[in-house]
């Protein structure tokens, strides 16, 4: 919304329908927060129904996740709505190891369920916002991301569109990679209209946009479209592991098909001393930076909050009194209340934190990282980067066993998939060869 209001002068009193689908269904159907289903009512459910829930939907991973029956009924059933087809096609079409059964009684209980106590999911509020036929008068209707709508969302987009003066869908069907998730691509590539397409990038450079051409090549259905790269030549380069990429500096995005393959490459980044970013959390927290900059303060004379203090006295101390809730505190006060004896440099005087910590937060100084800034380096899973980018990108070739079952039954999905992978490359892609035999072959 920021950048809308700074392009085109406006206010938040202009844009009173900026919002997601679910949130503009949630507020013009007067719902509060209490009558949505969350992860309370669910417990309360799986409890009345005797079910076992541990799962849930991973967007990092693209998949859903949990191994219950439970898990599983409820997947279905929720994919079922979203794509607005019939319950038992659903169950036949995913082909689950569950009876027809389960999955029908897990779909009956929790209507009922949400029926009795007045609770709405997200799918619901699409579904009720139709059949409501309720109204907004809008001058421009704009969807953003569309290929990544499912079926249930586009009959919303519909009904908005009839109120609309005028309507714009902007999305790229190449990258349109949650089909897992009930995405319904075929509907977006099929839209009649007026049709306009970007052809010029300007992110990415030539040899780049051929990889990306020679992935994306092998999708039969698609809008065919043709874009110009970046006037720049860019590299790809093939390693067979990371430790050949020198990641010392510029901006990094290393791109996996799974979580776990991220693992060593997180290895080696604390080996080297990089500041890197994982799954939204930085690899140095802003509570050890404080609790480092509030030290060294104290050992030039200056004073520390109760916060800091408290924080410093656990990487030092190993017993005493209680520690200070309010106040502000020198390095005498302590010295003679909390027997605080040394007045070392923070990587010698926290002899609490562990040495691995220790050793990498000053690896991370002495090679010259910004640690106070934004990590120049992100590890992702490629659907979590979506819309990222960054000069260099690093891209795994190798996948889970189930993702490469999923592959070979829908190939064209995981060509979506890496294709966005390569184009998140500004300047360099490296691929890494793959060390199994469950890998991206287009690469």
């Amino acid at each position: 919304m920021g950048r809308a209001k700074e392009k085109f002068n406006l206010t938040i009193k202009d844009l009173p329908y900026f919002r997601t689908l679910h949130s503009m269904a949630f507020r013009m159907l007067g719902l509060r927060k209490e009558q949505v289903l969350g992860r309370r009512t669910m417990t309360e459910f799986s409890n009345l129904l005797g079910l076992r829930l541990t799962g849930g939907v991973d967007a990092n991973e693209g998949r859903a996740y949990g191994s219950t029956s439970g898990d599983h009924a409820l997947f279905i059933a929720s994919m079922a709505r979203m794509r607005c087809v019939p319950l038992e096609e659903q169950w036949q079409e995913m082909n689950e190891d569950l009876s027809w059964f389960e999955v029908e009684r897990v779909d009956r209980g929790l209507r009922e369920f949400k029926a009795k106590r007045g609770l709405k999911d997200f799918t619901d509020m699409l579904v009720d916002f139709v059949e409501h036929g309720l109204k907004i008068e809008l001058d421009l209707l704009v969807v953003d991301e569309a290929q990544d709508l499912s079926q249930a969302q586009w009959r919303m987009v519909i009904a908005l569109a009839a109120h609309a003066k005028r309507t714009i869908i902007a999305g790229d069907d190449d990258q349109a990679i949650f089909r897992w998730a009930g995405a319904d691509v075929e509907y977006f590539i099929n839209l009649s209209g007026k049709t306009t397409v970007l052809d010029k990038s300007y992110r990415i450079p030539r040899l780049i946009q051929q990889t990306a051409a020679h992935i994306i090549e092998g999708v039969t259905v698609r809008r065919a479209k043709e874009w110009e790269p970046r006037d720049d030549e860019g590299t790809i380069t093939y390693h067979t592991s990371t430790d050949t990429v020198d990641m010392s500096g510029g901006s990094w995005l290393v791109l996996a098909r799974n979580e776990y393959l991220l693992d060593y490459v997180e290895d080696q980044c604390r080996r080297e001393g990089h500041v890197y970013e994982r799954r939204g959390r930085k690899s140095v927290t802003e509570k050890d930076l404080a609790t480092i900059r509030a030290w060294e303060s104290l050992r030039k004379g200056g004073e520390a909050t109760a916060t800091d203090t408290r924080n410093i006295l656990r990487y030092i101390i190993h017993d005493g009194p209680d520690l200070p809730k309010s106040g502000r505190f020198t390095l005498r006060d302590l010295q003679q209340n909390w027997g605080v004896s040394t007045d070392d440099i923070w990587h010698e005087a926290f002899d609490k934190m562990s040495l691995v910590e220790r050793s990498y937060l000053l690896s991370s100084l002495r090679h010259g990282e910004k640690i106070h800034q934004t990590p120049r380096i992100r590890l992702s899973t490629i659907h979590s980067a979506k819309g990222g980018e960054a000069d260099n990108v690093i891209l795994y070739t190798d996948m889970a066993a189930r993702t490469y079952k999923g592959m070979m039954k829908y190939p064209e999905d995981e060509m979506r998939v890496f294709y966005v992978g390569a184009t998140r490359a500004k300047e360099a892609l490296h691929i890494i060869a793959p060390h199994s035999k469950y890998y991206f072959t287009s690469l």
